[in-house]
């Protein structure tokens, strides 16, 4: 019995402590956290690269272009957004996870709306490299009048050796 009384403040201590310090704890709101909006941006549905949007067997748009070095084409983005538009943005990389550089700022209001693909389209021009053989990634984004951007989307420019 004197055993069980030893044993009993023990408990007690310990059942105090679990208490207290659960008190102080404040457990993180995860969901508000992702909830929290800055605003809307606008979406790159997809990009592709040459004058004529084609597809494969399957329906898939074909994005990459094989063409001759030192040659002039176009870098065509096609875009949805509920939001004004500031600038379209292009960029080009040796990889797809490499340095990226700048090519072209386009401010907004030259694109045009395709009824076809509901969607709107800007055609941007660009030069291939001029090392036959080689390969560059361009990339496309757009910043929001809000001033959010949206992800980037890529196709791959190849040219002939």
């Amino acid at each position: 019995m004197m055993k069980k009384l030893l044993y009993l403040p023990q408990v007690w201590m310990m059942l105090f402590s679990v208490l207290l310090l659960s008190g102080c704890y404040k457990e993180p709101d995860l969901i508000s956290e992702l909830t929290v909006s800055k605003g809307k941006v606008a979406q790159v549905s997809i990009v592709w690269l040459g004058t004529t949007r084609t597809t494969s067997s399957s329906t898939a748009i074909i994005s990459g272009l094989t063409t001759d070095a030192s040659s002039s084409t176009n870098f065509n983005i096609e875009y949805t957004s509920e939001v004004p538009v500031k600038e379209f943005r292009v960029y080009w990389a040796a990889t797809t996870s490499g340095a990226q550089t700048l090519v072209s700022t386009i401010p907004a209001g030259t694109q045009k709306y395709d009824p076809v693909l509901r969607s709107y389209v800007l055609a941007v021009p660009i030069k291939a490299q001029d090392t036959k053989g080689s390969t560059r990634v361009f990339f496309a984004e757009i910043v929001a009048e809000n001033g959010l951007v949206s992800a980037q989307k890529s196709a791959t420019l190849t040219t002939n050796k």
